[in-house]
């Protein structure tokens, strides 16, 4: 059973620096380490986690062997989606009484409270009442990256005044680090907003690309040189982290639309040929307003509606029956309307099916859950468990952005807090955004005036 330890780091996607660390103490036989290095990310949902500890107890490494212990810890691992814990779960399960299998369970279940990120909960990204932009100024290359041939990204959050004015920018993510930047925020603190009656946060992300987009081929080049799916599957955080960022941008640069599927295997490789371009088709009907994801034949009849978000406006409720024009080259189409030269018009973009290791996301939250800072921050955007754990943490950043939500959202004692506490940790942009609500605060209206 010694050998399970060695064989998870291959056989799971979730390892981190502390992780191999762990693992590097345990073949030292410093169990002690190893174990408070396991124990620190088994909150985040850490699968590998788990099982390494059980794995420990059952083996009796650096304490006496416990097999309730062992169990209780191959439980968590298993409703983690460890791959090999729902086995070794039934061998050792298959050893203890019935006394020994109600002390698991009992001991399972506060473990299970102990887990501060469970499934991924997506959160809302972006403020859905922002105001109409009336003002974007286009950042500009920098010169060494345009002649080096650069691509990538940036996404940044920023604050927009009553008066339509950005106020306080910082970025969120970016890719290559240290080069788009700057440029990128010197943009956005030049845009403007129509005016409103309150403050509004935003995310946005300028992509940096030339000749029209990120070429697949310059990725794969990028993956390839770096080892990046290599390293990623091997577990090191900050190699899943990067492919995270890299798959998000070839994703949102692509004509077609991705369902990660959970029940397909991980792919042992990178499937590039999903990127490939596929025609969209026109819709051969017209009243339908929302969006749906639709299976269709060969013929272009629309089969089956598998989902569906239908606005109240919308004439059509069921798109079953209805045909869409062009060459079909997929099994599922999403569908919704696009505006082309200003006029809105439904199409259908095919939808992808493929394994969630194609997902950027996917990598996000691995090298999240192993403990890398940059990409709990990244899940702290989509996730408010995440967003949650690092307010434990006491993140600077989080606190921040976090404490400025809760300003406008009317909480405002424990959101001017948060700020306070970032300040203190010396986050510059949080001494900005507190000057926002500390000017709303002193300012007058005009019967205060009078």
């Amino acid at each position: 059973m010694r050998n399970w330890m060695l064989l998870a780091l291959f056989c799971c996607a979730t390892v981190q620096a502390d992780m191999l660390d762990a693992l590097k103490a345990y073949e030292q036989q410093n169990y002690t380490e190893a174990r408070q290095q396991f124990e620190v990310l088994l909150p985040l949902g850490n699968e590998l986690a788990a099982f390494n500890l059980g794995a420990m107890a059952y083996q009796g490494e650096g304490q006496d062997k416990d097999l309730v212990k062992a169990i209780a810890h191959f439980m968590l691992a298993a409703e983690l989606q460890h791959p090999q814990a729902k086995d070794l779960l039934a061998t050792l399960a298959a050893k203890a009484n019935e006394s020994q299998l109600e002390q698991a369970t009992h001991h399972y279940e506060q473990l299970q409270q102990l887990l501060v990120i469970k499934e991924l909960a997506a959160g809302t990204d972006n403020d859905t009442e922002m105001p109409e932009p009336v003002k974007r100024v286009a950042p500009e290359y920098p010169k060494n990256a345009l002649a080096n041939g650069v691509f990538g990204y940036v996404k940044v959050r920023f604050l927009v005044n009553e008066q339509g004015e950005v106020t306080a920018v910082d970025t969120l993510d970016a890719y290559p680090e240290h080069i788009f930047e700057q440029a990128t925020i010197r943009a956005v603190k030049r845009w403007r907003y129509e005016p409103s009656d309150k403050k509004h946060l935003q995310h946005v992300r300028l992509d940096y690309s030339m000749n029209g987009g990120v070429k697949l081929s310059a990725v794969e080049n990028v993956m390839e040189k770096h080892k990046l799916w290599e390293y990623a599957v091997a577990g090191v955080p900050q190699y899943q982290f990067v492919l995270g960022t890299l798959l998000s941008l070839i994703d949102v640069q692509s004509a077609n639309s991705f369902w990660y599927d959970p029940e397909l295997p991980l792919a042992a490789q990178p499937d590039f040929s999903i990127y490939k371009d596929r025609a969209r088709l026109r819709a051969n009907f017209n009243g339908f307003w929302g969006s749906a994801v639709v299976r269709v034949a060969k013929d272009g009849t629309i089969t089956e509606q598998i989902s569906a978000q239908v606005e109240e406006k919308s004439e059509i409720a069921d798109l079953t029956g209805l045909t869409l024009k062009g060459k079909v080259e997929a099994d599922v189409y999403r569908i919704e309307r696009i505006s082309v030269n200003g006029v809105s018009k439904v199409f259908a973009t095919p939808s992808i099916q493929t394994s969630r290791s194609m997902s950027g996301v996917f990598w996000w939250e691995q090298a999240a859950k192993n403990g890398n800072l940059d990409a709990q921050r990244v899940m702290a955007a989509y996730d408010p468990q995440w967003e949650s754990y690092l307010l434990t943490q006491q993140d600077a950043e989080v606190m921040a952005w976090a404490g400025t939500r809760m300003m406008l959202e009317g909480q405002h004692e424990q959101g001017m807090q948060f700020l306070e506490q970032a300040i203190a940790k010396h986050y510059e942009p949080a001494e900005m955004l507190k000057k926002q609500f500390n000017w709303h605060k002193t300012r007058k209206t005009p019967d205060e005036r009078l």
